[in-house]
C-alpha cells in the first residue's frame, strides 16, 4: 500500500505535565506515566538532564537512508536541550515512544538522534509535557518501501 499524506483533528484537548526521578529512564519512565494516565496516543515534549545518553541515528548508502546505525553512548551526563517525539503502539500493540532529541555536554558539544529505550536515566530531574490524542490511533510499524517503522495516524 503507498503511503499518502494523512492528518487528522482532535476536538478534545488533554495535556498532561509531570516531571521524572533521578535514576529513571526516559523512555520507560515516560511510558509509564503513560499507562498511569491512559494515554495510548499523542506527542511529547521534554528538558532536563540525563546521566548518560544513548541514541542512534540512520546511516545511508547512495545518500538514502538504509536503516539505523549503530549505537551511540554519551558515557558522561548531559543536559536534554530539546526533546520531541510521539506516543503511538508498535505492531504488537504495545504502547511505544518514538523520541527524538538534542543533548549538550559539559564542554558544549551538542549530539542528538533517536534515543534507544533503556539507556538515557535522568541524572537530576525530566520535565516533561504530553499533548493526548486519545481519539488518534498511532500505529508504529515496519514500511518495506522506506525501510524504516513510521508511525501512520487513523481516527
Amino acid at each position: 500500500m503507498a503511503r499518502t499524506n494523512h492528518s487528522y483533528s482532535t476536538e478534545v484537548g488533554k495535556v498532561i505535565f509531570g516531571s521524572l526521578t533521578a535514576g529513571t529512564d526516559l523512555i520507560e519512565g515516560i511510558l509509564a506515566e503513560c499507562k498511569k494516565q491512559q494515554i495510548h496516543s499523542g506527542m511529547v515534549t521534554c528538558i532536563g538532564s540525563l546521566k548518560e545518553v544513548g541514541y542512534v541515528l540512520f546511516k545511508t548508502e547512495n545518500n538514502y537512508p538504509t536503516g539505523y546505525g549503530n549505537q551511540i553512548m554519551i558515557k558522561n551526563p548531559v543536559e536534554l536541550m530539546n526533546c520531541t517525539g510521539f506516543i503511538c503502539e508498535d505492531e504488537n500493540g504495545q504502547l511505544d515512544l518514538h523520541l527524538h532529541g538534542l543533548v549538550t555536554e559539559e564542554d558544549g558539544k551538542i549530539s542528538g538522534g533517536h534515543f534507544l529505550k533503556g539507556l538515557n536515566p535522568t541524572l537530576i530531574t525530566i520535565e516533561f509535557t504530553i499533548i493526548c490524542g486519545n481519539e488518534i490511533k498511532a500505529m508504529r510499524e515496519y514500511d518495506e518501501e522506506l525501510t524504516f517503522k513510521v508511525i501512520n495516524f487513523n481516527k
